[in-house]
């Protein structure tokens, strides 16, 4: 990301819509899985940003944290995370069958990430067996936009490309679904339709949709319904389109 979206993305994190929205569905997702374990599970959250999900998984285990940029660890160490590291997934080897459970937000679609395959190969050597990956990347290429700029997506995703990624590192696909079903239409008309629009948005330093100002009225009616999506997608329901692909894939 730019720079100075870490800053945004550390004070935002913890109260807006579509972190808190995220969050929700991880953890709902993570405590399913924590039942099914012995002892407490061993989580890395790969591609950490400013922390916040590693504060929210610690109840479940001990997390270990890494992110490329130097900014995103101390972030994260601000957080009061121990186990932080910077750290390339495409370039740096985990350690393998370590792990239990990894997060992956956000991060495959990003510019630093130029071998996918390298990636979710080290992942899934991290992974023990029966362990598991969750996995959200953004969607659909015609909605590309000043917000991608700024967070350095290389690309966007339809949900099979996801799936025939993870399955060829070796991972079994249990669940892959579009997330944020009814923002799809308005910020397809938003980022493609207007006059001027452009996949590659305006100049000078790029801002993210965190800029854009959100009523706390709005914030609320936003995370009210992504909790109401999350509940549906818990419960096996798959979406046709959406903003984001969230997956989640086991090392058997």
């Amino acid at each position: 990301m730019e720079a100075n979206e870490y800053q945004t993305m550390f004070l935002v994190e913890e109260t807006h819509w579509w972190y808190t929205g995220l969050q929700d569905l991880v953890l709902r997702r993570v405590g399913r899985e924590a039942a099914n374990w012995p002892v407490p599970l061993e989580i890395l959250d790969a591609g950490c940003g400013t922390g916040r999900l590693c504060q929210l998984l610690k109840p479940f285990g001990a997390v270990t944290a890494c992110d490329i940029h130097p900014l995103a660890v101390t972030a994260t160490k601000r957080r009061g995370v121990e186990r932080v590291r910077q750290f390339d997934l495409g370039s740096d080897v985990l350690e393998q069958e370590r792990f239990d459970l990894i997060t992956l937000m956000d991060v495959l679609y990003h510019q630093n990430v130029t071998n996918e395959a390298a990636v979710l190969a080290n992942l899934h050597r991290a992974l023990r067996k029966q362990g598991l990956l969750i996995l959200q990347v953004a969607a659909f290429n015609n909605l590309l936009g000043a917000h991608d700029q700024a967070v350095h997506t290389r690309r966007r995703y339809r949900r099979e490309e996801v799936v025939r990624l993870l399955e060829a590192a070796g991972f079994t696909v249990e669940f892959a679904s579009y997330r944020l079903f009814p923002l799809f239409f308005p910020m397809f008309a938003w980022r493609r339709l207007r006059p001027g629009a452009s996949p590659i948005a305006g100049t000078g330093t790029p801002k993210s949709d965190l800029n854009v100002t959100c009523s706390p009225f709005l914030n609320w009616i936003l995370n009210a319904y992504v909790r109401l999506e999350n509940r549906l997608l818990c419960g096996g329901l798959r979406l046709p389109v959406g903003t984001s692909v969230f997956v989640i894939a086991r090392k058997e």
